[in-house]
């Protein structure tokens, strides 16, 4: 059982009408809180650090060196950008361990700066071999404080990803041909050269405080879904220290040895 099937489990919830189909998952006691944070940290820094720049960089610093890099060099200072990072940390890990999709690049590796996003798609998921493929797109929003519009913008930021998806694609061909992973190459190239042959789903993840958070968010985005769209909440009390403990963690817990250590295949 991986970490996450671990730290969530689903909470029973009212489907509401029409195309939007709703999940909740909240945090289970499966893990105790040490456990808890040492592996979110070491998966929040394997998001924003490939194995060659371990190699590179860490390799002759000590623990409080390499926190000292991280929190210059990587990780980002601004509370905002910290939490959208956090929620796509997050979604990958959800699609790929519980959800057992393919996630083949971890895209805040490629920030130019800590505190700018990466343009695209927050996350993309896949499902190679199914006949025809499927792209899963999840646009991600994490709030620590409550917004009863937060679905219907996320429904609008959805609509103009997918408008741009062929970028999307393109950018993790580019990745992945950079690590020489000739499979995942060879099938994201099929999908931009035939793109009528795959099927795209619609998905939405809220990583949002447990605390504040209220059903009538999905209530509203029901109204305005025309399509079949997969809603995930996840709910995470006191977000905001929450994720400033992981950050923390991340920071004081990685080195060449832990974070290459799993056997990273994602560019």
């Amino acid at each position: 059982m991986s970490m996450f099937s671990k730290w969530l489990e689903q909470q029973s919830v009212e489907q509401p009408e029409g195309e939007l189909h709703y999940e909740a998952l909240v945090e289970s006691d499966r893990l105790d809180d040490e456990e808890l944070m040492d592996q979110l940290g070491h998966d929040v820094a394997r998001n924003y650090l490939n194995p060659t720049e371990l190699a590179l960089v860490f390799d002759d610093l000590g623990s409080s060196e390499v926190a000292d890099y991280l929190r210059a060099n990587k990780f980002p200072a601004d509370i905002k950008v910290r939490h959208g990072d956090f929620g796509e940390i997050v979604t990958a890990g959800l699609y790929r361990r519980m959800r057992r999709w393919c996630v083949p690049i971890l895209k805040l590796r490629y920030k130019q700066t800590p505190n700018q996003a990466v343009q695209g798609t927050d996350v993309l998921a896949f499902r190679f071999r199914q006949t025809p493929p499927v792209i899963a797109v999840p646009e991600v929003k994490t709030r620590a404080t409550r917004k009863r519009a937060l679905g219907t913008e996320a429904y609008e930021s959805l609509e103009k990803v997918l408008g741009r998806l062929d970028e999307s694609l393109h950018f993790a061909l580019v990745r992945c041909a950079e690590r020489d992973h000739q499979f995942l190459v060879r099938h994201l190239a099929a999908l931009l050269r035939r793109p009528q042959e795959r099927v795209v789903e619609r998905h939405m993840v809220f990583v949002h405080d447990a605390v504040v958070w209220k059903d009538d968010v999905v209530a509203l985005l029901a109204d305005v879904v025309t399509q079949r769209t997969e809603l995930t909440v996840v709910k995470i009390s006191g977000l905001q220290d929450f994720v400033a403990r992981v950050y923390q963690a991340a920071e004081t817990g990685a080195g060449p040895r832990g974070i290459a250590s799993s056997q990273d295949t994602a560019a």
